[in-house]
Parts: structure tokens; C-alpha cells; sequence
């Protein structure tokens, strides 16, 4: 069997002297794993590196089988997490969720998304919209979207300003009167696209995600959020201004 395709490395790591088990996020066949051979005279010591855009050739005799990667660079973005803790955060972010993902899946909409994301880590207020709508598409794509477009308790598409952590689904201002803190907030730019972003905002949207992520996939998983989230959630507490 030969896959040909685009990618995003979602990890490396040691399977023997000679070889590296590498999982790739790929634009048309999901997520696929797959040895890689190391070898400086193959010249690929610098392009399979986690966050880098490769062109991959996946072979196997057998679908089933593990299989082995042939791969060419498309984009290099090893300096910008090099030279960056917090890029670096990003990805490590990012890859741990995509590490639990279903293997052989379509999800062209998270390949779209994640390359977005990575292209816009010049600006705070843009990557951190960009993270939080990847969260929230990852849910929904684990089986567990939200409902955020009515109210759960009148039907209205109007002032959802709140989310019931029980069903997932939006709630009008009318319709959370009384249950406030119960609720968790529904951040303004998931309400209007030209609304002014706070710091608020952001930090709404990460709670909001880190809820459902724990209550709806990490808890199936038993396993908890990376410390690179949390670590990524920190500094946007402490350096996020008014936009």
C-alpha cells in the first residue's frame, strides 16, 4: 500500500539506532505513524522535526502494518519554536491533543486550522482566538462538539452570553437569569466576528474549552491537560493587554 500526501509532524521520537517512529498529521488521510530511517546521507536530519510541513511518502504491504515514511521538506518552522518558549508551548499544546486523536481519520478541518494557527504566532490576540476555535473543533471532531449557535432553555439565537456545562449548549442572558454561576461564559468573538476581543474574552474561551476537554476527552482518556497548556494559559494571563 503507498500513501502520498502532505503533513504536519506531530512527534519523533527513538524507535532504534537506525530508525525514528514519526506520527504525521496528514491534509487528506488523518493522522498516520510510521517509521522513518535515520540517515545523514538522506539529508532529512533537519526536516523531520514536530511543527514542520513535509510532503510524505507512506508505504506498507498491508494497511494494517505499521509501515515506513519517505519525506521531503515543505516548510521549516524549527526557529520560530527555537527561538521562542512560548511557540514552543503552542506546539507542544497542540501536538499533545492530536497525539490522542484516532489514527486514519479525516480531519482536514483540524490540518487547516493547526497551519493557520502556526502561521499567525506573530500576534497574541490572533494565535489565541486561533488555539481556543482548535480546541473547540477538536471536541467536536472526539465526538463531543458544542451547541453554541441556540439557547437551551427558549430556543433563541439571540444574547448567548453564557454555556451549561451539563449539556454543552448556549444560553441566552433571559435564560441564565438566576443560574449565572452556574454557568461558564461564551466569550463575544464566538458572537459576533467584528466584536472587540478582550483579555477577558481569551481567557473566558480557555475555560470554557479546558472544561469540556477534561469533562468530555481527557476523562475518557484517563488521562489530564499537558503541562504545556497549562503553562501556555499562564502567559496569556500575565501578558495579554486590552486589544
Amino acid at each position: 500500500m503507498n500513501l502520498n500526501d502532505e503533513g504536519l509532524i506531530i512527534s519523533l521520537r527513538k524507535f532504534s539506532d537506525s530508525a525514528s517512529l514519526m506520527k504525521v498529521l496528514t491534509k487528506n488521510h488523518g493522522i498516520y505513524s510510521g517509521l522513518i530511517r535515520l540517515s545523514k546521507k538522506n539529508g532529512n536530519m533537519g526536516v523531520n522535526v514536530p511543527g514542520n510541513v513535509i510532503n510524505i511518502n507512506w508505504r506498507a504491504r498491508l494497511s494494517e502494518h505499521l509501515g515506513f515514511f519517505n519525506s521531503e521538506l515543505i516548510k521549516s518552522r524549527s526557529s520560530i519554536y527555537l527561538n521562542s518558549s512560548t511557540n514552543l508551548e503552542i506546539l507542544n499544546s497542540i501536538c499533545a491533543l492530536l497525539d490522542i486523536f484516532p489514527e486514519r481519520e479525516e480531519c482536514k478541518e483540524i490540518y487547516e486550522l493547526a497551519n493557520e494557527l502556526f502561521n499567525n504566532l506573530d500576534n497574541i490576540f490572533v494565535w489565541s482566538i486561533l488555539y481556543i476555535k482548535f480546541e473547540l473543533l477538536f471536541i467536536e471532531k472526539m465526538g463531543y462538539g458544542l451547541d453554541l449557535n441556540t439557547c437551551a432553555v427558549n430556543g433563541s439565537n439571540k444574547n448567548l452570553s453564557w454555556v451549561s456545562p451539563k449539556s454543552g449548549r448556549a444560553v441566552s442572558e433571559e435564560g441564565a437569569i438566576g443560574w449565572e454561576e452556574r454557568l461558564l461564559k461564551l466569550p463575544n468573538f464566538f458572537k459576533k466576528i467584528d466584536s472587540t476581543i478582550s483579555k477577558e474574552d481569551i481567557i473566558d474561551g480557555l475555560k470554557l474549552t479546558e472544561y469540556f476537554l477534561n469533562k468530555r476527552v481527557y476523562s475518557q482518556q484517563a488521562k489530564n491537560l499537558s503541562s504545556s497548556r497549562m503553562r501556555l494559559v499562564e502567559h496569556l494571563k500575565n501578558n495579554l493587554i486590552t486589544n
